[in-house]
């Protein structure tokens, strides 16, 4: 019978998470970062669905042949979450899971929707990293740290606050787990680049150029100095992103980083 897992419990599926490459899974069942647990059994469970709110999506660990998956997780979700999504403005619904595990029983467990699929690329950094490409005049590439927060002295603080606060409970949990860097511009943030999702020594990267400062390479600039902060700390970075995204896997290999491993993800709409 499929449950929700208290916070407290998520330590009953660490022995199907601890193997799982995907970072965001573990920042999860870590209590690191924000989400949800669902389970095929709240005593024993075999199989998980993990919600990520940083993604707004789900990630599916363990035995997807799981029976109880099999025959009542379509519907928990059409009882139990899709109302909470839809009150979130979310309209579809995202699931990913490690290619060997759920290309045949996602679409069976959700086989009355019309499922579509695709794959992720994500990179790793296996060698030493690039230095740090120049940037135009009149850019400062800057740490983000407690004063800089408390200062709210950027022009697009909001912006900021926004970023950070969409994958970590508050500025004190980031802090504590994470690090980042943002490229200023006469008092505005251009470019950001920090820790998304952090799970013991690996941390996934969130990065964006705000428009209209693009192909200016301020993304390389801010990625630069996350991966090299990275290399000073042994921290693992890991750099997820689409097959169509090229520019992000451009600017992933130009810091150096390389090829690690691809998962499926599948979505449905929701009706």
């Amino acid at each position: 019978m499929i449950s929700e897992l208290n916070i407290q419990d998520f330590y009953k599926i660490w022995h199907i998470t601890d193997q799982c490459r995907n970072v965001e899974v573990r920042a999860i069942i870590n209590g690191n970062n924000p989400g949800r647990v669902y389970v095929d059994d709240s005593t024993e469970p075999t199989a998980a669905l993990i919600w990520i709110q940083g993604q707004k999506g789900f990630q599916i660990v363990g035995n997807v042949q799981s029976q109880s998956f099999l025959a009542d997780l379509e519907g928990y979700m059409r009882q139990h979450i899709e109302p909470k999504l839809k009150k979130l403005n979310i309209h579809s619904v995202e699931i990913g899971a490690e290619m060997n595990i759920g290309v045949e029983a996602i679409p069976r467990i959700f086989q009355s929707h019309s499922i579509s699929s695709d794959h992720q690329h994500v990179f790793r950094l296996t060698g030493s990293s690039k230095p740090i490409v120049a940037v135009d005049h009149g850019i400062t590439v800057r740490r983000i740290d407690r004063d800089l927060w408390g200062s709210r002295r950027l022009t697009n603080h909001s912006f900021l606050e926004k970023k950070i606060l969409h994958f970590w409970d508050s500025m004190d949990s980031f802090l504590h787990h994470g690090f980042g860097y943002l490229a200023e511009y006469n008092n505005t943030m251009v470019s950001i680049c920090f820790s998304g999702f952090v799970a013991d020594q690996t941390h996934a990267i969130d990065i964006e150029t705000l428009e209209g400062h693009r192909r200016r390479n301020y993304g390389a600039a801010v990625a630069g100095a996350f991966v090299w902060e990275c290399m000073q700390n042994g921290v693992h970075p890991y750099w997820d992103c689409s097959p169509e995204n090229t520019g992000s896997i451009q600017l992933a290999k130009s810091i150096g980083m390389s090829p690690y491993f691809d998962y499926q993800i599948f979505w449905y709409n929701l009706s």
